[in-house]
């Protein structure tokens, strides 16, 4: 047996005993304990908490209060592994998308390491990641230098069944904010000019784009405000609209086409329009490199491997626009179970869930290893993700 497979057998171990059963207890007690976007003081602190009693140095990050950066180096220099963790959960649901398990995996490939890092090169770093449903974390740990000088990111996310996330849309969501003049609405309504006709218009318009957006790609949104009162001509009235793409041109061709459909609309309605961009999220760059040695690393432990390509979208695009990256998913629930419901949130704290963590956990950890002991291989991944470079969403 190899060096990297006796490694490889310890970290098998390591899940199947107390270190596993700590890795467990934190993403137990995690779910029970649900925290919303940047308010995972908890989540936080017990991760870092767990981290530092397996040697990792823990650091915070500017600006972003429940963010951390846990740091262990190896006996010489190498590669630098990231593993992203993310805690919170959804208002009035708990962990509907169980972000309890992205925890507790992240944090247990951390833990299953630790014991082996002084005998490799390189550094492997376990990020806590707030704010992934609604704030988008992500960024701002970026905006921070958060993930400066890191050769390659992995995560894992539950799902109800065992893939590699291919594609993931990206997100462009604008409030469209529109003025007009009020008027009374029987008496003399011309007086007026209505910010609703302006609403209505840009969705009679946003129909007709529909035919033209592309397979994979998604509009939707909902109407804010609709008016004051039915007897006056709406002088204010408002929508949020989101846009998503699987690919960066196409995202952003379609976000200005949505646009100039707003435009049109307030000119017909004769009404004033601002645009207000609240959340601009990049598509998951899969890299095809490192998405082979996780799925080899999942099927040597038993798993079956398919294919994931997500509508939804998550900060961990921008990740992996800047960073080698790859999402997996282990099952973790069944196939009937949707993502951000309340059943979803029962069984993120159940045995089976508990099981497709360990696995996310020690796959991320057996990737690790395999990056660790290879930098030709690093060399290779990076390689790829630079011959694929694309604009940042955020140009």
């Amino acid at each position: 047996m190899s060096a990297i497979d006796r490694c490889k057998e310890q970290v098998r171990a390591r899940a199947d005993d107390a270190e596993g059963r700590e890795v467990v207890a934190l993403s137990r007690r995690i779910h029970a304990h649900p925290e919303v976007a940047f308010a995972e003081h908890q989540a936080a602190t017990w991760c870092r908490e767990l981290l530092e009693r397996h040697g990792f140095e823990v650091a915070g990050v500017p600006g972003v209060e429940t963010a951390f950066v846990a740091t262990r180096r190896g006996a010489q220099s190498g590669p630098t592994v990231g593993f992203l963790a993310e805690y919170d959960a959804l208002p009035e649901i708990g962990h509907g998308c169980g972000h309890n398990l992205v925890a507790g995996a992240a944090v247990g490939a951390g833990v299953f390491l630790a014991a082996e890092m002084p005998a490799l090169p390189g550094t492997v770093r376990v990020f806590g990641c707030p704010a992934e449903e609604l704030g988008a974390g992500k960024l701002r740990m970026l905006d921070a230098g958060a993930f400066a000088g890191l050769d390659v990111a992995l995560t894992f996310h539950p799902w109800h069944a065992t893939a590699l996330m291919r594609a993931c849309t990206g997100l462009r969501l604008f409030d469209l904010i529109f003025r007009g003049r009020a008027a009374h609405a029987a008496e003399e309504p011309w007086r007026g000019a209505s910010a609703l006709d302006a609403v209505l218009l840009t969705w009679t318009n946003l129909n007709a784009l529909r035919q033209f957006i592309g397979d994979g790609a998604r509009i939707h949104g909902i109407v804010t405000d609709g008016g004051q009162a039915p007897n006056v001509i709406p002088e204010r009235a408002a929508c949020t609209v989101g846009v998503r793409a699987a690919d960066l041109r196409a995202l952003e061709r379609i976000a200005q086409r949505l646009l100039r459909c707003a435009q049109a609309a307030a000119m017909a309605a004769d009404v004033e329009l601002e645009v207000r961009e609240l959340q601009r999220l990049a598509p998951v760059r899969h890299n095809a490199m490192l998405g082979a040695m996780v799925a080899a690393n999942l099927h040597a432990l038993g798993e079956s491997v398919g294919e994931w390509r997500a509508m939804a979208s998550t900060d961990f695009g921008d990740v992996s626009q800047a960073v080698p990256a790859v999402l997996f998913a282990v099952g973790a629930w069944p196939p009937d179970v949707a993502f951000h419901t309340r059943e979803a949130a029962a069984c993120a704290g159940g045995d089976q869930a508990m099981r497709a963590m360990l696995v996310a956990a020690q796959t991320m950890a057996r990737t690790a290893l395999d990056l660790l002991t290879d930098g030709t291989v690093v060399a290779a991944v990076r390689a790829e993700h630079r011959s694929e470079a694309r604009p940042h969403a955020g140009a």
